[in-house]
């Protein structure tokens, strides 16, 4: 299986996930499109891929933003999400008004950019989101990104059904060196991440590339629909 002559686009494909995923894509025979809102990285990203790729501009929480893209681009056989815009996450400090929520910046954004991607996309496409751990195992002040998640898995599998037959899925990552952790000073991020390498069966954190392999498997097995799908290297017990 490959990407021949597929396009998939890439929101949040400047970085982390989203850019292993395009060049794993390319590797694969397929065309990248990615998007993103710094134009800067979208830019850097461009550089290292090949000269068939392209890259818009993309605030995937103004819905007129994200019906420019979908008119810039012309077909898509594939699309994954992951940009994940913040938010606060925390129950008791959350404001009432939703937009200012992480809720509105996980969910309503993957809800708008889907509204227009249905559009666009391949009827033998498929779109795929991204969560977290903290679906099934949340901590204190992570409620409304803990809700956030359970809305986006539970959304993409009534979409199976309401969007048949394009594919979607749901891939939820364990603990992930993405560059997520890159604002922590080194020597922090390395306690960190070796006190959560002792609680991963696999005895490593995980690496984009092997949420890059996950997205581009779902891309190219026709009959994976309406999963979500762990990519964590095995939980050991604590």
């Amino acid at each position: 299986m490959d990407l021949t002559n597929k396009t998939v686009l890439i929101i949040g494909g400047a970085t982390g996930m989203g850019f292993a995923t395009a060049q794993l894509v390319e590797k694969l025979g397929g065309n990248t499109i990615i998007a993103g809102h710094n134009e800067e990285k979208n830019n850097k990203a461009l550089e290292q891929l090949s000269d068939a790729a392209d890259a818009f501009y993309v605030d995937v929480v103004d819905p007129k933003s994200i019906q420019k893209l979908f008119k810039n681009v012309k077909g898509v056989d594939h699309l994954f999400v992951t940009a994940a815009p913040g938010g606060t996450g925390d129950f008791v400090e959350a404001p009432l008004e939703i937009k200012e929520t992480y809720i509105y910046g996980k969910f309503w954004s993957l809800f708008m950019i889907t509204k227009e991607a249905v559009k666009k996309i391949s009827k033998k496409g498929s779109i795929t989101f991204i969560t977290g751990g903290f679906t099934k195992n949340p901590i204190k002040g992570t409620v409304l990104v803990s809700a956030a998640f359970h809305a986006v898995e539970g959304f993409a599998k009534a979409l199976t059904v309401e969007m048949a037959p394009i594919r979607f899925n749901v891939i939820r990552p364990g603990f992930i060196d993405s560059g997520f952790w890159d604002f922590k000073e080194e020597k922090e991020r390395e306690k960190l991440f070796e006190e959560n390498k002792k609680q991963i069966a696999v005895n490593r954190i995980g690496r984009s590339e092997d949420i890059a392999q996950m997205a581009t498997t779902i891309m190219m097995n026709s009959f994976i629909n309406g999963q979500v799908i762990e990519v964590n290297g095995g939980k050991l017990p604590t």
